[in-house]
C-alpha cells in the first residue's frame, strides 16, 4: 500500500480544524492508503507562545496581564485534555513532532504522496505570514504533491505573497480547494484548480453520529456557536428565536461564565460532545465554517451570522446548496427563521459534490 503524508491543521484548539483533519485521514484510508498526518504545530502554535498571547489592551499591564494568565490556565489545561485525548485516539501522527520550517527541512517525512490540507494551511494570516510547511517545500524533489480542500481563508492576495507562493503551487499535481474565490485566485496566478467540498461534508451523517458522545440536553434547544465568540448579533438573534421556537437557548465555547441570555453553557467540550451538540439541536445559530457545514451535513436547520472577516468560504458554501437566504443580517432581520428548510434538494447536491471528491481521491496515484 502506498503511504500518504499529509500536512493539515490538526494541533488548533478548533473544533473544525481537528474534525478535518479526521476526516481526511479517513477518507484516505477509505481509498487503500496509509495516512500519516506530520505532526507540524508552527512556532506561534507551540505551547508556550500560545498560552503567553494576550489582547493588545494588556499591553504594559503587568498585574492585569498576571491576572489574566492567572484566569487562562483552567482554559488552557481542559483545552489540552479534551483535543489531545482525541488527538492520541483518532489520529496517526509521525512519531517526530515539528515546530518549525527549519526541523521538518532537516528530518522530513517519507512517503509515496505528500498531500497539503485541507482547512486555512495557506492564510497568511493565521499564520504569521506564508508558512512554507504547508506548500509542502520539504518533500523530495520530484515528489507527487496534492492540495485536498486547501483554503488561503481570503479572498485576495498581496503581489509580494503570490511571488512567494506560486513557485511551490506550481510543483503541485493537482490543487483542490475548498472556496471558488481560492479558483480566482489560483487561476490569476496561471495555475489550475477545482472547488470541492470540505472532507468534514465527505463523510457522512452515520459515522459522525459514531463518533458523537451520548444526547447532553434533554430538552429542546437551539445550539449557539461562534467562532472566538465574535457576536455580531448572533446571540441576540439566537435568543428570539429560541423564545419564538420554545427552545432552551445552549451555548458551546470557550467560556467559563455562563453569559447573560443563555439557559445553559457548554464549555470545554470535547469534538465528540461538539458532534453530539449539532446532531441533537432543534436549531443552530452559527458564524463558523465547520458549524456551517456540520448543521448541513446533519439536516439541521441553522442561520449563519457573518463575522467581521473570513466569510467567503462560508458564503461560498451557502452559494453551493443555494442557501443564501441562511444568511441573517441586521438588514434582514430573521425572515428566514420561519422558512421551513426542505433538505432533499441540499443533499442531492451533496451525493454529487461526494462524487466529484471521490473522483479527485481516485486519481491520486
Amino acid at each position: 500500500m502506498k503511504k500518504v503524508s499529509v500536512i493539515t491543521m490538526h494541533r488548533i484548539y478548533n473544533y473544525g480544524s481537528v474534525l478535518q483533519a479526521y476526516a481526511t485521514q479517513k477518507l484516505l484510508e477509505n481509498k487503500g492508503f496509509v495516512c500519516e498526518i506530520v505532526d507540524y504545530i508552527s512556532p506561534f502554535r507551540a505551547k508556550k507562545p500560545l498560552f503567553l498571547e494576550y489582547p493588545p489592551s494588556l499591553e504594559g499591564k503587568k498585574l492585569k496581564k498576571f491576572v489574566y494568565y492567572t484566569a487562562k490556565i483552567p482554559s488552557f489545561v481542559l483545552k489540552e485534555h479534551t483535543f489531545g485525548s482525541f488527538i492520541k485516539k483518532n489520529l496517526r501522527l509521525t512519531k517526530q513532532q515539528y515546530i518549525t520550517n527549519e526541523d521538518i527541512l532537516k528530518a522530513p517525512p517519507q512517503a509515496d504522496i505528500y498531500i497539503s490540507g485541507s482547512d486555512q494551511v495557506w492564510n497568511s494570516k493565521y499564520n504569521h505570514g506564508v508558512d512554507k510547511s504547508y506548500y509542502l517545500n520539504y518533500a523530495p524533489e520530484g515528489a507527487k504533491k496534492y492540495a485536498f480542500v486547501s483554503s488561503f481563508g481570503k479572498t485576495a492576495l498581496s503581489q509580494e505573497e503570490i511571488d512567494v507562493v506560486r513557485p511551490m503551487l506550481a510543483e503541485y499535481q493537482r490543487i483542490s480547494v475548498r472556496e471558488d474565490s481560492a479558483v480566482r485566485l489560483l487561476s490569476d496566478m496561471g495555475l489550475q484548480s477545482e472547488c470541492l467540498i470540505d472532507p468534514t461534508f465527505q463523510i457522512e451523517r452515520s459515522h459522525w453520529e459514531g463518533l458523537a458522545s451520548r444526547r447532553l440536553e434533554k430538552e429542546n434547544y437551539l445550539l449557539l456557536f461562534l467562532l472566538y465568540n465574535e457576536d455580531n448579533g448572533a446571540t441576540e438573534f439566537a435568543g428570539k428565536i429560541a423564545k419564538e421556537k420554545g427552545l432552551k437557548l445552549v451555548k458551546l465555547s470557550w467560556e467559563l461564565k455562563k453569559p447573560n441570555g443563555v439557559d445553559r453553557l457548554f464549555t470545554h467540550r470535547s469534538p465528540g460532545d461538539f458532534l453530539s451538540l449539532f446532531f441533537h439541536a432543534d436549531f443552530i445559530v452559527t458564524n463558523s465554517f465547520h458549524g456551517t457545514a456540520f448543521s448541513i451535513n446533519l439536516n439541521r436547520p441553522f442561520i449563519f451570522v457573518p463575522r467581521s472577516e473570513f466569510n467567503g468560504r462560508i458564503e461560498s458554501l451557502l452559494r453551493l446548496f443555494h442557501l443564501e437566504n441562511r444568511r441573517v443580517s441586521q438588514e434582514n432581520e430573521l425572515a428566514v427563521v420561519g422558512q421551513e428548510m426542505d433538505y432533499s434538494a441540499v443533499n442531492e447536491i451533496l451525493k454529487k459534490e461526494r462524487e466529484r471528491a471521490d473522483t479527485f481521491l481516485s486519481a491520486l496515484s
